[in-house]
C-alpha cells in the first residue's frame, strides 16, 4: 500500500474518532472524578431523596431534615414549614425552587434578610383536600406546577390550587410527557390528564403490570419508559408500548431501577442496589459507578446534571459529585490498580501500567462494557518499584528497582542479575545493540537470535543515568539532576568510555542541579534550573534556546518534555502542565489552562506524560494515572463562564454578630444575582464593621479557586489573588460603599462581579440635625467672638498704653542703670586707681623704712667710729672739732623725728591704721605700734629686728606680747590679722 494510501486511510481514522458517534461522547476509561459530602458535611441526615439546581447555579438537595442549599462553599439548612422531610424538588424556568413534603409542599423565597427560606401553599388548598402524604414528584409547566402524591395532584396556577383526584387508589409516579400529564395505575395502565379529568390511554394495558420509574426523550419524537424491575419499553407518544432487548435489561433487572434522567447523549439511571449505570442512546453501557468505585452508597434515590453537565446523585447515605463532563479519568486503587503511576505502555489492545507496588496490565479499549470490565492484573514477578516501559525492537522491557526485565507473555523475565535499572537506550551507531541506564552506570545488551542478551558493563562511567539521549554523531548525554550533564563516547568495542566531558554552570546553565536532556523533533534539547538550552558545538557550551524558552514563564523549571507524534509537545514546568500544540507553519501554540486540575499531582522528577491517539493520553500521578481524552473538549468544551456570590454580610461592630444580607437578592420574589436598589442597607454608625462571606459557584477543583475584592468608597484597587472566602472592614466612615468580589477558578476563567451596596449613616454629631446645630452653636459663637474681641481690642489698647508708659518707665530706669553703671565703672577704676596708689605708697613706704633702717645702721656705725677716733686722738682742737661732728651725727640719728613723718604717711595710705589701732587696743605701745606697722607692711622679722634694733628672739617676744594685747587666739596668724583690719 502506497504512502498516499496510508496517510489518508490515518487521517480518515483521526476523523472517525473526532467525529465518532454521540456515544463516543459518554467517557467510559477509567473513572471519573468524584467529590463524597457525608452527612458530617452537611449536618443533616445521611439520607436525601432529590437535586435541582436554581438559575444562579446553587444547587438544593431534599433531605429528611428539609431542603439542604449549597454553592460549593457553604451548607444551609432550609426547614420545611412543619420540619418534615423534603422528598422532591423542581425549578421553573424563573430559576423558582418548587418543594414538595409530607403533608406540605410549597416553594422557596428569599426572606427580607436574603436567605431562601420555605413558604407554604397549604393555607391555598381547600380544607377537604389538605391532609396528604409524601408528594413524591413536582413538574413544572406552562400550564403551572404540578404537585403528585400517591393519590392525587395538587395544580398551583396563578396563585390558586386544583386538585385533581385520581381514577384508583393507591397509583404509581406520574409523569409529564409532551406537556402532558401521564398517571400510571397499577392493573390497568396509564392515564392522562385532559381537563381537569384523568382519562385512560388506550394500548396502555400492558403497562398496568409494572412500576414506571421514569419516562425520557427517545428518538424521533419517541419515548423510552423505564420500569422498577429493569424493563424498558419505546412509547410512541400516543398509544403503543415496545419493549426493548438491550443488554443492560438483566442488570437492571437485578438492581431494580429508582431514577432516570436524560442527558444530551445517553441516560443516566440510579438503581437501588447497584450504584449509577450509564447508557448511550443505543443502550450500551458506557459507565458503571457504585461503592467499590468511589461512590459513598450504592442506592442511588435521585440523579441531575448541573449547568456545567457533571452528575450530583443523591445516595441513601450522603451526596456525590460525579465529574462526567470532563476529558479527566482515574485508574486508581478503586479500579484496582494500587501506587503511584510513574510509566505506561499501550501495546495493542493491552495497557500497561507501572507503579511503584509492581506492573499492571489489561485488555484495552475505549468502548470497554463497564458491566463487563477487564480487570487489571499484576505481571507475575514485577512487585515492586516499576521505572519505565519500552517497546525496543518488538521487546517490551522493563527498568525496576530489582533489576532490568521483558514481558513474555505478561509475565516478568529478567535479563540479568542487575539491581537498579533506570531505562533502556539502542545506539543508533551500532544496530541491535543496547545500553541500559543503571543506578551506577551502564550495561550494554545485545539482540542475539531475537534475544536481548546481557554483554558487559562499560567501564569508564558509574554515575547514575537515569535520563538518556544521544545526538546524531553517536555521544550518549546523560543528565544527573544534581550534578550536571555528561556527554560520553564510547569505544569501538562498546567496553568503557573513550571520552568523556562534563556540564555545569560554567557551561552556560543557571545552576548546578535540575539538568535535564530531552529530543524534540529529532534534535537534544536541555533544561535547566531555569530556562529551556541548546548544545553550540563550536563553542562546546549551551545557549538559551530561541523558541521553546519564550514560551515558558522566566524562571520556570521545565521538569519535562515529550513529543507525540503530531509534532506537539506535552510539558511539565514548575506548577503547570499543557501542552505545545504545534503550527501549520512550525510554532507553537501554549495550552495549559486545562491541565491545571492536575497541579501538584504529577510525581516530580518522574513524570510521566504519554500521548498515544486523539483518544488516550496517560499521565501518572501520586495515587495512579490519569487517562486524558486529547480530543474531548473539541465536542464538549468544559463551562467556562461561572457566578460569584456574596453568601452573607454580617455586622461585627455589635457585642454579638448579626446577620444583614443572607446571600439572595430578590426581585419579585425570585431569588436574582443583581442588588435592587431597594436592598441597599442603612447602617447606623456604631453598625460600621462588616464581614463579606462569599463564594464562586463551582463545585470542581473548590479549593483551587482566588477570588479578589475590593470596597469601593474606601479602597481604589483589588486586592491580590487569594483563597479566603470571607474579608473584614472595621470602622468605617459614613458613606455610600459598594464591595465588589470576583473569582478564578483552576482553568483561569474568570467570573463576573458580584457587588453588594450599602451606606453607613454618619454617627449623631455629623448628622444633618447635629450640623444644624453646629450652625447655630457657631453664629452665637461668632458673635461671642466678636463681642469678646471687641473687648479684647479695647483692652489691647489700654494694655498697650499702660505698656508704654511703661517703657517709657523702664527706658528712664535703664538710662539711670546705664548711668549709674558707668559711675559705677568710674569708682571702680577709682578704687582700682587708688589700690594701685596705694600698692604703690606701700612699696615706698616700705622702701622708705628699709632705707632709713640702712641709713641709721650706717650713722651709728660712723658715730661709733667718730666715738673710738675721738677717744685716740689727743689734740684738744682736734677733738673738739670731732665732737662737733659727733653732735651733727647723733643729732641725724633721732629717729624719733623720722618715725613721726613715717607714722604721718603711712596713717595716710593705710586708713589711719596706727590711729585706729591705738583707740581699739590702748595697751600697746609706741614700740607696739611700730611692730603692727611693719606686720601691716608684711615685713620679715628679720627686717623688723633690723628697724626695732632686736633680735630675732625679741621680735617673736613682742609679736607674742602683741597678740595677748589684742586678744587673738592661738590658731588665728597675726600677720593676717594687721593685713585684714
Amino acid at each position: 500500500m502506497g504512502p498516499i494510501v496510508i496517510k489518508l486511510n490515518v487521517w480518515l481514522l483521526v476523523m472517525y474518532l473526532l467525529c465518532a458517534p454521540v456515544w463516543a461522547q459518554v467517557k467510559n476509561e477509567g473513572i471519573p472524578y468524584i467529590k463524597n459530602y457525608t452527612h458530617s458535611d452537611y449536618k443533616a441526615t445521611p439520607q436525601n431523596w432529590a437535586i435541582v439546581q436554581d438559575h444562579r447555579g446553587v444547587m438544593y438537595f431534599g433531605n429528611s431534615y428539609g431542603v439542604l442549599e449549597f454553592d460549593g462553599n457553604y451548607w444551609r439548612q432550609i426547614p420545611l414549614a412543619n420540619k418534615t422531610i423534603a422528598r422532591s424538588l423542581a425549578v421553573d424556568k424563573k430559576g423558582r425552587i418548587y418543594v414538595g413534603g409530607q403533608d406540605d409542599f410549597g416553594y422557596l423565597k428569599p426572606n427580607e434578610q436574603g436567605q431562601m427560606s420555605y413558604v407554604s401553599l397549604k393555607d391555598k388548598i381547600a380544607p377537604k383536600y389538605r391532609s396528604f402524604n409524601d408528594v413524591w414528584k413536582i413538574y413544572t409547566s406552562d400550564d403551572g406546577v404540578y404537585y403528585c402524591t400517591v393519590n392525587t395532584v395538587y395544580h398551583f396556577q396563578n396563585g390558586s390550587i386544583k386538585v385533581y383526584k385520581a381514577p384508583a387508589s393507591p397509583t404509581g409516579f406520574p409523569f409529564l410527557v409532551q406537556n402532558k400529564l401521564l398517571l400510571p395505575v397499577p392493573s390497568k395502565g396509564i392515564y392522562t390528564l385532559q381537563q381537569g379529568k384523568f382519562v385512560f390511554m388506550q394500548g396502555s394495558e400492558k403497562m398496568g403490570d409494572h412500576v414506571i420509574m421514569s419516562i425520557q426523550p427517545y428518538k424521533n419524537g419517541t419515548f423510552l419508559v423505564f420500569t422498577e424491575e429493569g424493563g424498558i419499553y419505546v412509547y410512541n407518544g400516543y398509544n403503543h408500548f415496545e419493549p426493548v432487548n438491550w443488554e443492560v435489561i438483566d442488570f437492571l433487572t437485578k438492581n431494580k431501577i429508582f431514577s432516570v434522567i436524560s442527558l444530551p447523549d445517553a441516560y443516566a439511571i440510579g438503581t437501588v442496589h447497584n450504584g449509577l449505570l450509564i447508557i448511550d442512546k443505543e443502550g450500551m453501557p458506557r459507565q458503571h459507578l457504585n461503592s467499590d468505585k468511589g461512590l459513598q452508597n450504592s442506592s442511588v434515590r435521585s440523579v441531575y446534571q448541573d449547568q456545567a453537565g457533571n452528575l450530583w446523585l443523591a445516595l441513601n447515605k450522603g451526596i456525590d459529585y460525579v465529574e462526567t463532563n470532563s476529558p479527566f479519568s482515574l485508574f486508581n486503587a478503586k479500579t484496582g490498580l494500587p501506587g503511584t503511576g510513574y510509566t505506561s505502555l499501550l501495546h495493542g489492545d493491552v495497557l500497561y501500567l507501572g507503579t511503584n507496588d509492581g506492573l499492571y496490565y489489561k485488555t484495552w479499549s475505549n468502548t470497554e462494557n463497564p458491566l463487563k470490565p477487564s480487570n487489571f492484573k499484576q505481571v507475575e514477578n514485577s512487585q515492586g518499584q516499576v521505572y519505565n516501559l519500552q517497546k525496543i525492537n518488538g521487546k517490551l522491557l522493563v527498568s525496576h528497582h530489582d533489576g532490568p526485565f521483558e514481558l513474555v507473555n505478561n509475565k516478568a523475565v529478567r535479563l540479568s542479575e542487575h539491581r537498579g535499572v533506570w531505562m533502556f537506550m539502542p545506539l543508533a551507531s551500532y544496530p541491535g545493540y543496547i545500553i541500559c541506564g543503571t543506578y551506577n552506570g551502564l550495561l550494554l545488551y545485545k539482540f542475539v537470535d531475537g534475544r536481548l542478551v546481557f554483554q558487559r558493563k562499560i567501564k569508564g562511567f558509574d554515575e547514575s543515568s537515569r535520563v538518556i539521549e544521544q545526538d546524531a554523531d553517536g555521544n550518549i548525554w546523560i543528565a544527573h539532576g544534581y550534578k550536571g550533564i555528561y556527554k560520553l563516547k564510547l569505544s569501538d568495542q562498546l567496553d568503557k568510555v573513550s571520552a568523556i566531558s562534563f556540564y555545569d554552570k560554567r557551561a552556560g546553565f543557571p545552576s548546578n542541579v535540575f539538568m535535564s536532556v530531552f529530543k524534540i523533533d529529532g534534535k537534544l534539547v536541555f533544561t535547566g534550573e531555569t530556562g529551556v538550552y541548546t548544545y553550540d558545538k563550536s563553542t562546546d557550551r549551551f545557549k538559551i534556546h530561541p523558541e521553546l524558552n519564550k514560551l515558558f514563564d522566566q524562571g520556570q523549571h521545565i521538569r519535562k518534555l515529550t513529543e507525540d507524534s503530531e509534532g506537539n509537545i506535552w510539558f511539565s514546568a514548575g506548577d503547570d502542565i499543557g501542552v505545545l500544540r504545534k503550527r501549520s507553519n512550525g510554532s507553537y501554540e501554549v495550552e495549559k489552562s486545562t491541565f491545571n486540575k492536575l497541579q501538584g499531582k504529577l510525581i516530580g522528577g518522574f513524570e510521566h506524560m504519554m500521548h498515544y491517539n486523539p483518544l488516550n493520553m496517560l499521565i501518572g500521578i501520586d495515587d495512579g494515572f490519569v487517562h486524558y481524552h486529547p480530543s474531548y473538549q473539541e465536542t464538549r468544551s468544559i463551562i467556562k463562564s461561572f457566578p460569584v456570590l456574596i453568601r452573607s454580610v454580617t455586622i461585627t461592630s455589635q457585642a454579638q454578630d448579626s446577620l444583614l444580607f443572607g446571600g439572595a437578592y430578590q426581585k419579585g420574589g425570585l431569588a436574582t444575582l443583581q442588588q435592587p436598589t431597594s436592598a441597599i442597607s442603612e447602617l447606623d454608625y456604631k453598625q460600621n464593621s462588616l464581614k463579606f462571606s462569599f463564594g464562586a459557584v463551582t463545585y470542581s477543583d473548590v479549593d483551587k479557586v482566588q477570588y479578589q475584592y475590593y470596597l469601593k468608597g474606601y479602597e481604589s484597587e483589588w486586592s491580590p489573588w487569594t483563597t479566603s472566602l470571607q474579608k473584614e472592614y472595621t470602622n468605617l466612615r459614613e458613606g455610600v460603599y459598594t464591595f465588589h468580589v470576583r473569582a478564578k477558578n483552576v482553568y483561569g476563567n474568570q467570573s463576573e462581579e458580584a457587588a453588594y451596596t450599602f451606606e453607613v449613616l454618619p454617627p449623631w454629631y455629623r448628622s444633618w440635625v447635629a450640623y444644624m446645630a453646629y450652625g447655630l452653636i457657631t453664629l452665637l459663637l461668632l458673635l461671642l467672638t466678636k463681642y469678646l474681641m471687641e473687648r479684647h481690642i479695647q483692652k489691647t489698647k489700654m494694655r498697650l498704653q499702660e505698656e508704654k508708659e511703661r517703657a517709657l518707665k523702664l527706658k528712664e530706669a535703664q538710662h539711670m542703670e546705664e548711668v549709674l553703671l558707668a559711675e559705677r565703672e568710674i569708682i571702680r577704676l577709682n578704687n582700682e586707681k587708688l589700690e594701685n596708689e596705694l600698692i604703690h605708697k606701700n612699696k615706698e613706704l616700705t622702701s622708705s623704712a628699709v632705707h632709713v633702717m640702712h641709713n641709721v645702721e650706717a650713722v651709728h656705725k660712723v658715730r661709733d667710729q667718730l666715738q673710738e677716733t675721738i677717744e685716740k686722738i689727743k689734740c684738744k682742737t682736734t677733738q673738739k672739732e670731732l665732737k662737733k661732728l659727733l653732735k651733727s651725727v647723733e643729732e641725724e640719728v633721732k629717729f624719733e623725728q623720722n618715725w613721726e613723718q613715717f607714722e604721718l604717711h603711712f596713717n595716710q595710705v593705710h586708713q589711719d591704721f596706727l590711729k585706729r589701732l591705738h583707740e581699739d587696743y590702748p595697751d600697746l605701745t609706741h614700740r607696739d605700734l611700730k611692730l603692727c606697722a611693719y606686720l601691716r607692711l608684711n615685713l620679715t622679722s628679720k627686717e623688723i629686728a633690723s628697724l626695732l634694733k632686736l633680735s630675732l628672739r625679741g621680735v617673736e617676744t613682742s609679736r607674742y606680747r602683741i597678740r595677748k594685747k589684742i586678744n587673738l587666739d592661738q590658731e588665728d596668724n597675726l600677720t593676717e590679722f594687721m593685713l585684714n583690719y
